[in-house]
């Protein structure tokens, strides 16, 4: 045990130290409403920081990703019914035969037009 935990050395989880600076909340707050008053009255600030919309978008994806996922499983059972619809016409078929489910289905609609 000692020979190969000395042999394969783990590495060292990497630290992060980061020492905190002052932070203004408020004069963040100003800025930012500086901001959205200068978008809504027009004014282009030539120095601007670009301040990704990062979320909005994530949602927008996922929204759109969801609905497209969505469409495609009620596609897919879809798909699905009508194959196991056919399988059973098909099975049917085999068992019974032709005759046998062409009097079925005139049989079940002369029962239909009694029932009226």
């Amino acid at each position: 045990m000692g020979f190969t935990s000395g042999f394969f050395k783990r590495p060292q989880h990497k630290r992060f130290n980061l020492q905190p600076r002052y932070w203004d909340p408020a004069k963040e707050e100003r800025e930012e409403r500086e901001r959205r008053v200068k978008s809504e009255l027009g004014i282009k600030d030539e120095n601007g920081q670009y301040i990704p919309n990062i979320k909005g978008r994530m949602k927008s994806e996922l929204r759109h990703k969801y609905s497209d996922a969505r469409g495609t499983r009620q596609k897919s059972n879809f798909r699905l019914i009508i194959i196991f619809v056919i399988l059973a016409v098909a099975a049917y078929v085999y068992v019974f035969g032709w005759d046998e489910l062409i009097e079925r289905i005139i049989g079940g609609m002369e029962s239909l037009k009694s029932n009226r």
